[in-house]
């Protein structure tokens, strides 16, 4: 009795051979688009930093900071118990810090711009702006409430945050800035008088 031979696509390196060769065509050849020397990696991996630096830079009150195509200022804060009309005031849980913020657009087209731009950070705490609060100190129009820009233009308004006392009166409060919804250009701006 002679053994009979399996066809060839039933041997177990065939199939072996044809993963790898599946493989290696998924992969783009196998080939490596990187660079042999190490020396470009180190660079690109500085030039990815570099920009880390800069958006380290905090600006003071009244200070300009420049992100991006936008530029931040500070103009001044104060504090409230309540804000609004007698009888419509809107009280706060803490205490309202309010701040008073200019935002240039530096873009070629629009820009909007919305309270929720706006972050303050105080002891290792986040705080978002109160958008009832801001509708009440602002002036008709004048809220961050998707607020559209015009390139060369600065649009100003009051951003009012409602935080614990002592946190409105700390020396170690930061305003943290974006220039779009999803924060992609941040900037920091110290609220020490």
């Amino acid at each position: 009795m002679e053994k009979q031979k399996k066809p060839f696509y039933k041997r177990w390196w065939v199939w072996v051979l044809a993963v790898i060769i599946i493989g290696a065509i998924a992969s783009g050849g196998g080939e490596d688009s990187e660079p042999a020397s190490t020396e470009p990696k180190k660079e690109a991996e500085a030039k990815k930093e570099e920009p880390k630096k800069e958006e380290k830079t905090v600006a003071k009150i009244g200070q300009p900071l420049e992100v991006g195509d936008v530029t931040f200022t500070v103009y001044g804060t104060s504090t409230a118990k309540s804000v609004g009309p007698e009888g419509l005031a809107h009280n706060a849980q803490g205490t309202f810090l309010i701040i008073d913020v200019g935002v240039k657009n530096g873009a070629k087209e629009a820009l909007t711009i919305d309270s929720s731009f706006f972050k303050l950070k105080a002891g290792g705490a986040e705080y978002e702006a109160d958008v009832t609060a801001d509708t009440f100190v602002n002036e008709v129009g004048g809220s961050f409430f998707l607020k559209k820009i015009n390139p060369g233009n600065e649009g100003k308004g009051k951003i009012v945050f409602d935080v614990p006392a002592d946190v409105a009166n700390s020396k170690d409060v930061i305003l943290n800035v974006q220039t779009g919804f999803f924060g992609t250009e941040q900037g920091q701006i110290q609220l020490t008088k």
